[in-house]
């Protein structure tokens, strides 16, 4: 009898152990399939952004070296040549809160972000 409680017991304990394995299956599925769909959106931004820049070189002659500079003064805008464009918070001229610059609206009273960037 004690001997069929412990069987038990330890049946449990793998059922648990396979569970948590499927779930970590199944997550990791997302996961990857996530990272293919935002692979396939980056490659197509990187072609759509290669055509763009052909064309104004095309209409305008501006350079590759014109466009480094370009992308290195606006990386710098925020303080930190990282490769990224961090928008600086802003206070709510409503409530005087931080705004959150990634909603584009104060958290705090809700008010809309006026001067918000297309970007």
């Amino acid at each position: 009898m004690l001997w069929d409680l412990i069987q038990h017991y330890q049946i449990g304990q793998l059922g648990a152990k396979v569970d948590r394995m499927h779930d970590a299956s199944n997550r990791e599925a997302v996961a990857r399939d996530a990272n293919l769909h935002l692979a396939d959106k980056v490659e197509g931004l990187a072609l759509v952004t290669r055509a763009l820049f052909e064309l104004l070189q095309q209409s305008t002659g501006v350079t590759e070296d014109q466009l480094r500079a370009k992308i290195t003064e606006i990386d710098l805008r925020d303080g930190q040549a990282d490769g990224r464009m961090t928008p600086k918070p802003k206070k709510c001229p409503n409530c005087d809160a931080m705004m959150s610059p990634r909603f584009g609206r104060c958290l705090f009273c809700g008010e809309e972000d006026k001067a918000k960037s297309a970007f």
